[in-house]
């Protein structure tokens, strides 16, 4: 596939580094399919925009401290950074690693004085194995690496220095379900206030998924030339949230899927056979793809030539998509993770 995802320029002090406070203080822009219009707010204003009937539906899975720092190497201080990517035993994990030629098979990486693991032997050209075990008795795995994880920012925050701040900034109110290694940041816009609201006046229905957010953010699209699909994620749709989503969009009402996340998770569930919404989904939405589940979306400014782009340029079309992110950056709008948002009705 030699598709080009749509690309730009993005200045380095774009890129937010702290979210709004309070989030829905965030700017919003909204765009409009039907007539091409772009037009500037507040996400506490979303409301505006949205319609009695309409549903939003929220990713309910939660991030876990999946970055660790350690040191390893032949002397056994080289700084390593690890990012827990996949649990594959009590104490396996498939992970990324930081420099990877120093985490080699055999070897030990330390963190802190009460956790290590060692490198096991793999196939894998691009992760690595560790099997994680304590060096204090009677202290657990789980506990110890929850306690040396700290939450996977993305690099450009920060280098990926999560600290406390980030335990409630970099986590939605709708998280329930542990499984993400990065955030559904459309979410984060939202709270209990704001829900409220938008419950009472327009009168917005709530339904939600779960849909594991996995490497597909880390990943780089293009390589070598070609079209790179995102990774697989984990996801559940529940029968329940199917039923409303169809009797939404029968009654002339919208679904609006609050992230790239949802929206992932929605279409591949409505094309799965009846009763099977659950699994994996390796599912690539770009230019071209026909939207069975999602009428609108919310989601943030995303990294040039990134599969999230290709997404929201699947929905929008290059040229308003363009129009957008020219206007966006043009009006000093904050950008990718924790940045300001864009509503596409």
């Amino acid at each position: 596939m030699k598709l080009e995802p749509y690309s730009y320029v993005l200045p380095r002090e774009r890129i937010a580094q702290r979210p709004a406070q309070p989030p829905e203080s965030a700017r919003l822009l909204v765009a409009d399919r039907g007539t091409g219009e772009i037009s500037h707010t507040s996400f506490a204003r979303i409301g505006d925009f949205l319609r009695r009937g309409d549903r939003l539906v929220f990713n309910e899975t939660k991030v876990i401290p999946a970055r660790l720092f350690g040191q390893g190497g032949s002397d056994g201080a080289a700084e390593i950074e690890v990012l827990l990517v996949e649990q594959q035993g009590p104490a396996r994990w498939l992970c990324m690693g930081r420099p990877l030629w120093r985490v080699r098979a055999g070897a030990t990486v330390t963190f802190g004085t009460a956790l290590e693991a060692r490198v096991i032997p793999s196939d894998h050209v691009d992760r690595v194995i560790l099997e994680f075990s304590s060096r204090v008795p009677g202290r657990h795995v789980v506990g110890l690496i929850q306690e040396a994880g700290t939450m996977p920012i993305p690099p450009y925050i920060r280098a990926g220095h999560g600290d406390e701040q980030d335990v409630a900034d970099y986590q939605s109110i709708f998280a329930r379900q542990d499984g993400s290694i990065a955030a559904p940041t459309a979410s984060l816009h939202f709270t209990e206030s704001l829900m409220s609201l938008l419950q009472r006046e327009p009168g917005a229905d709530v339904s939600t998924v779960v849909l594991h957010v996995g490497t597909a953010s880390y990943q780089p699209v293009v390589v070598n030339g070609q079209l790179r699909a995102p990774a697989s994620e984990r996801f559940c749709v529940s029968s329940d949230t199917l039923a409303e989503v169809g009797a939404t969009r029968a009654s002339g009402g919208r679904v609006v899927a609050v992230g790239t996340t949802v929206t992932r998770a929605l279409e591949t569930a409505v094309r799965l056979p009846l009763g099977a919404p659950q699994g994996a989904t390796e599912l690539f939405i770009s230019p071209g793809f026909e939207f069975r589940a999602v009428d609108a979306l919310v989601t943030n400014f995303h990294q040039p030539g990134t599969t999230h782009l290709l997404l929201v340029e699947a929905l929008l079309g290059r040229d308003l998509l363009g129009r957008c992110y020219e206007e966006a950056l043009r009006e000093g709008y904050r950008f990718l993770s924790y940045g300001d948002g864009m509503l596409i009705v």
